[in-house]
């Protein structure tokens, strides 16, 4: 139940999509995510918030066009609206997933 993730990726962003990649694979209890971006790149908060928002994109059970990121520090706060309260929590857990967001501060609303 343990990935273990080796090797180059182009960025930080192909980093995060890859653990959360792992994290997506039923069974999966954890992912120790040893990847390296080649060239390194400093981290910051819009790179957080670019991979939060790919992730979102990536996940077909989530509809993401009327949710918004907005990041401070390592802290993740996505707002808007999803389909159901389901799917609100998936948004949630993708969140979580990636490498290095510390908290999730869901504000998003489900539909009723």
């Amino acid at each position: 139940g343990v990935v273990i993730l080796n090797g180059e990726v182009p960025g930080l962003v192909s980093q995060r999509l890859a653990g959360v990649m792992a994290w997506w694979v039923p069974g999966v209890r954890d992912v120790v995510n040893g990847l390296a971006p080649v060239p390194p790149e400093e981290d910051a908060p819009i790179r957080i918030e670019e991979a939060v928002r790919i992730v979102l994109d990536r996940d077909p059970y989530v509809e993401d066009s009327q949710i918004r990121i907005g990041v401070r520090g390592c802290a993740v706060r996505p707002t808007g609206a999803t389909r159901s309260a389901a799917e609100r929590d998936m948004a949630d857990a993708d969140a979580w997933c990636v490498l290095g967001v510390d908290d999730v501060i869901n504000e998003i609303e489900p539909a009723t």
